[in-house]
C-alpha cells in the first residue's frame, strides 16, 4: 500500500460475516489445541512408562548380576576352604605318618632294650650259677679222695660241659623267644597303627563330608534367599509398573472428562450466541415482512380505488344527474369503510405475524437447546462407558500379569527346589561312594595285613592280643597302667597323654569311637573303655619281662606259628567283607 494512501474500508453488510468467520476460527484453533494437549499428553505418558520400564530392567539386571557375584563369591570361598582343608588334611596325615614312625622307632627301642637288660640279667645269672656249681663240683671231687686225678678231670669236664650246654640252651631259648616277642610286638603295633591309621583317614573323611554337607546346606540357603529376594523386586516392581499404569489411566480419563465437559460447555455457549444472533437478526426480517405486508395492502388499496373509480363512473352514467351528489357521497362512505376495514386487517395480520414469528422462534430454540443437550449427555455417557471399560480392561490386566508373575516364581521354585534336590542326592551319592570306597579299601588293606601276618606265622588272636595257650600255661596278665600310649598315632601334633583324661573333662576326639564304625558287632576295635583302651586286649601293652611261648607248626611246613590255628579263631579275616556290606548297609549311621 501506498504512503499516503487510505485504507480500504469493509462495507458493513460484510462485518458480519468477517467476525463470524474470525469466531470460527478461533474455535478451530481451541479444537486443535485441544487435541494436540491431548495427544501430546498421551506421548508423555507412553514416554514415562517405557523410561519406568527401561528403570526397572536395569535394577532387574543389576540384582541378578549382583546375585551371580554373591553366588560366585561364596562358592569361591567354599572352594579355598576345601582346598584348606585339603592341605591342613595332608598336613596331618604327613605329621601323623611321621609320628608314627618315631613312636615305633621308641617302642622298637624300648622292647629292645627291655630285651637287652634281661639277657644281661641271664648272663649275669649264669656266671654266677656257673661258678656256684663249678665250687660245688670242686667239693664233690674233694670228698673222693681215692678217685684218680684223671677221672676226676674227665668228669669235671664232662660237668662243665653239660653245664655250659645247659646254660647255651637256655640263652638260645631267652634269645628265641625275645625274637618271637619282638617280631609278635612289632606285628600287633604295626597292626594297631593300621587300625588307627583308619580311623584317622575316617575322622578326616567325615570331616570333608561334613564340611561339603554344611557348603552346600549353605549354597541352597543363599540360593533360596536369593530366589525370595528376585521374587520380592518383580512384585515391587509389578506393583510400581501397574500404580504408575492406573494413575496415568486417571489422568487420562481425567483430561478426557475435562475436555468434553469443556466441549460441552462450548457447544452451549455457541448455541446460546447463535439463538442470540437470531433474536437480534428477528426484528429486521418482522419490518421485511411488514413491508412486504404493507406493500400488499398499498395494491390492495389501489385496485380497489380503480375499482371504485370504474363503478362511480358506471354509475353516473347510468343515474339521473340529479342523484350525482348522493350517489357520489354514498360511494365515498362506502370506499372510506372498506379501506377501514382493509387498515384494520392490515394491522391485525401484522400482529399476529409478529406473535407467530416471536412463538415459533422461542420454541425452535428450545428444541434445538434440547436436541444439544440430550446429544452432549449421549456423549458424555459414552465417555464414561469407555473409560470405566478401559479401567476394568486395565484391573484384569493387571490380575493376569499378577498370577502370571506367580506362575513364573512358582515355576521357578519348583525348578529351584528340583535342582537342590538333585544336587543333594548327587552329594549324598558321591558321600556314599566315598565312604563305601574308603572302607572297602581300608577292608581290603586288613585282609591283606591279616593275610600276611598268617604267612608269617602269626594267628589273628595272636594279633589280638595274648594267645590262649600261653594264658593257659601261666603267662602273666597284662599291667593295669599302660607303658605305652593306646593310639600310636598323635593327636594334631601333640605328645600322647599316657592315662585316662582328667575328670570333668570329654576324652579327646581321636579316643571316641569312630562315627565311620559299624553300629553293630563287627567292630576291629571293639568300643573304647574308660581309660581309652580298647576291649579284648586288641591294644596289647608292653610287659617288663618276655615270657616263653609256645610255636606250633603249621601244615607240616618248618614255619613257626604263635597260638592256635588261625581257622579256629573267627577273626576279621574271615569277616572283613561282611564288615564292610554291614558298614554301607547301615551308611545312615556316617550322617548322626
Amino acid at each position: 500500500m501506498r504512503r499516503g494512501q487510505a485504507e480500504p474500508q469493509l462495507s458493513p453488510s460484510l462485518l458480519p460475516q468477517v467476525s463470524r468467520q474470525i469466531q470460527e476460527h478461533e474455535q478451530d484453533s481451541a479444537l486443535r489445541e485441544q487435541l494436540s494437549g491431548y495427544k501430546r499428553m498421551r506421548r508423555q505418558h507412553q514416554k514415562q512408562l517405557l523410561a519406568l520400564e527401561s528403570r526397572l530392567r536395569g535394577e532387574r539386571e543389576e540384582h541378578s548380576a549382583r546375585l551371580q557375584r554373591e553366588l560366585e563369591a561364596q562358592r569361591a570361598g567354599f572352594g579355598a576352604e576345601a582346598e584348606k582343608l585339603a592341605r591342613r588334611h595332608q598336613a596331618i596325615g604327613e605329621k601323623e605318618a611321621r609320628a608314627a614312625q618315631a613312636e615305633e622307632r621308641k617302642f622298637q627301642q624300648h622292647i629292645l632294650g627291655q630285651q637287652k637288660k634281661e639277657l644281661a640279667a641271664l648272663l649275669e645269672a649264669q656266671k654266677r650259677t656257673y661258678k656256684l656249681r663249678k665250687e660245688q663240683l670242686k667239693e664233690e671231687l674233694q670228698e673222693n679222695p681215692s678217685t684218680p686225678k684223671r677221672e676226676k678231670a674227665e668228669w669235671l669236664l664232662r660237668q662243665k660241659e653239660q653245664l655250659q650246654q645247659c646254660q647255651a640252651e637256655e640263652e638260645a631259648g631267652l634269645l628265641r623267644r625275645q625274637r618271637q616277642y619282638f617280631e609278635l610286638q612289632c606285628r600287633q603295633y604295626k597292626r594297631k597303627m593300621l587300625l588307627a591309621r583308619h580311623s584317622l583317614d575316617q575322622d578326616l573323611l567325615r570331616e570333608d563330608l561334613n564340611k561339603k554337607q554344611t557348603q552346600k546346606d549353605l549354597e541352597c540357603a543363599l540360593l533360596l534367599r536369593q530366589h525370595e529376594a528376585t521374587r520380592e523386586l518383580e512384585l515391587r516392581q509389578l506393583q510400581a509398573v501397574q500404580r504408575t499404569r492406573a494413575e496415568l489411566t486417571r489422568l487420562q480419563h481425567q483430561t478426557e472428562l475435562g475436555n468434553q465437559l469443556e466441549y460441552n460447555k462450548r457447544r452451549e455457549q455457541e448455541l446460546r450466541q447463535k439463538h442470540a444472533a437470531q433474536v437480534r437478526q428477528q426484528p429486521k426480517s418482522l419490518k421485511s415482512k411488514e413491508l412486504q405486508i404493507k406493500k400488499q395492502f398499498q395494491e390492495t388499496c389501489k385496485i380497489q380505488t380503480r375499482q371504485y373509480k370504474a363503478l362511480r363512473a358506471h354509475l353516473l352514467e347510468t343515474t339521473p344527474k340529479a342523484q350525482h351528489k348522493s350517489l357520489l357521497k354514498r360511494l365515498k362512505e362506502e370506499q372510506t369503510r372498506k379501506l377501514a376495514i382493509l387498515a384494520e386487517q392490515y394491522d391485525q395480520s401484522i400482529s399476529e405475524m409478529l406473535s407467530s414469528q416471536a412463538l415459533r422462534l422461542d420454541e425452535t430454540q428450545e428444541a434445538e437447546f434440547q436436541a444439544l443437550r440430550q446429544q452432549l449427555q449421549q456423549e458424555l455417557e459414552l465417555l464414561n462407558a469407555y473409560q470405566s471399560k478401559i479401567k476394568i480392561r486395565t484391573e484384569s490386566q493387571h490380575e493376569r500379569e499378577l498370577r502370571e508373575l506367580e506362575q513364573r516364581v512358582a515355576l521357578r521354585r519348583a525348578l529351584l527346589e528340583q535342582r537342590v534336590e538333585e544336587e543333594l542326592l548327587a552329594l549324598q551319592t558321591g558321600r556314599s561312594e566315598r565312604i563305601r570306597s574308603l572302607l572297602e579299601r581300608q577292608a581290603r588293606e586288613i585282609e591283606a595285613f591279616d593275610a600276611e601276618s598268617m604267612r608269617l606265622g602269626f594267628s589273628s588272636m595272636a594279633l589280638g592280643g595274648i594267645p590262649a595257650e600261653a594264658a593257659a600255661q601261666g603267662y602273666p596278665a597284662p599291667p593295669p597302667a599302660p607303658a605305652w600310649p593306646s593310639r600310636p598315632v598323635p593327636r594334631s601334633g601333640a605328645h600322647w597323654s599316657h592315662g585316662p583324661p582328667p575328670p570333668g573333662m570329654p576324652p579327646p576326639a581321636w579316643r571316641q569311637p569312630s562315627l565311620l564304625a559299624p553300629p553293630g558287632p563287627p567292630n576291629w576295635l571293639g568300643p573304647p573303655t574308660q581309660s581309652g583302651t580298647p576291649r579284648g586286649g586288641a591294644l596289647l601293652l608292653l610287659r617288663n619281662s618276655p615270657q616263653p611261648l609256645r610255636r606250633a607248626a603249621s601244615g607240616g611246613s618248618g614255619s613257626e606259628n604263635v597260638g592256635p590255628p588261625a581257622a579256629a579263631v573267627p577273626g576279621p579275616l574271615s569277616r572283613s567283607t561282611s564288615v564292610a556290606s554291614h558298614i554301607l548297609n547301615g551308611s545312615s549311621h556316617f550322617y548322626s
